[in-house]
């Protein structure tokens, strides 16, 4: 069996692709199923809660965003992420200790990959890299980020089966992505204003409503009835259809906000948007999965 396991599954990018992954794999006749914490990700795919997740002899395992130390944890896998979510991000002495002993995995029979799909809100750094079969990244520039020496494959997200929209409204702005700090979520609806749109859509997943409220709820007044919130939307087609422009900030080389642009002609305004970029159709994509998982 397949298993994917986060530590986290509220509506965001990262779990979207791991919803995506996890029904592209079904639909190509591989069984697997994606535990995660939260219960959005409950009627997007075949999925069970972390408390349900229970690593058996013959699993082949996809973990993001879980500190694993030592092969136990991964029998503890609910108990780690709730302690993750707790964390004041200081590192225990104990845990300095774990991560610097060479590994042996002691997870017989069970082939263990770790799905790379942030930066800095999860510097992969802080683990235990022996207990890991492979390290899967979506893109080459997070290997010079994180700066692990481990064997690893590339593979981007599968993409969103999207049509170019067949009518577009006339300066109506989105930006796409979880509202927190990091984003500067801020600073792409002050752009998209400045520029002259009309009414800026947030859709994204209220990460951190202290920064909502100190950053964005001014920009609100600044701008009375000009910028609305329609939180995290998971029919991406919709999305697209209800703006003509997106506006980011960060540069971010793996997005798929860029290639959802493209694919139906809404204009993509950010530091990435005359970057070229190789795509890989969904077939490609799989057939990268299909040999790294030996399946």
């Amino acid at each position: 069996m397949i298993k994917i396991v986060s530590g986290f599954s509220y509506p965001a990018g990262s779990t979207l692709a791991l919803v995506n992954l996890c029904n592209q794999l079904n639909d190509r006749g591989h069984g697997c199923v994606f535990f995660g914490p939260d219960r959005w990700h409950l009627d997007k795919c075949k999925s069970a809660g972390t408390a349900d997740f229970k690593p058996e002899k013959g699993d082949v395992i996809i973990v993001h965003n879980i500190q694993l130390f030592s092969s136990a944890d991964l029998y503890r896998i609910h108990d780690q992420i709730e302690k993750l979510r707790k964390k004041t991000g200081r590192i225990s002495l104990k845990e300095m200790i774990l991560k610097r002993i060479p590994g042996s995995r002691k997870h017989a029979g069970i082939k263990l990959i770790l799905s790379c799909q942030g930066n800095a809100l999860f510097p992969i750094r802080r683990l235990n890299h022996a207990l890991f079969d492979k390290i899967h990244y979506v893109h080459e520039s997070q290997i010079h980020y994180h700066k692990v020496k481990h064997d690893h494959f590339i593979c981007p997200n599968f993409d969103n089966p999207l049509i170019a929209s067949r009518q577009k409204p006339d300066k109506v702005a989105g930006v796409i992505g979880s509202i927190r700090k990091e984003n500067r979520t801020d600073l792409s609806v002050e752009k998209a204003l400045q520029d002259g749109m009309n009414t800026v859509i947030l859709y994204g997943y209220l990460f951190d409503p202290v920064y909502y409220y100190d950053a964005i709820e001014p920009l609100t007044r600044k701008y009375p009835g000009r910028i609305k919130f329609a939180g995290f939307v998971d029919n991406r087609q919709k999305v697209y259809d209800s703006i003509s422009d997106v506006y980011n900030t960060v540069s971010k080389s793996w997005s798929p906000v860029k290639r959802e642009c493209n694919l139906t002609h809404t204009r993509f305004h950010g530091p990435d948007a005359y970057r070229e970029e190789e795509s890989m159709t969904n077939d490609q994509i799989f057939a990268v999965w299909k040999k790294e998982l030996g399946i």
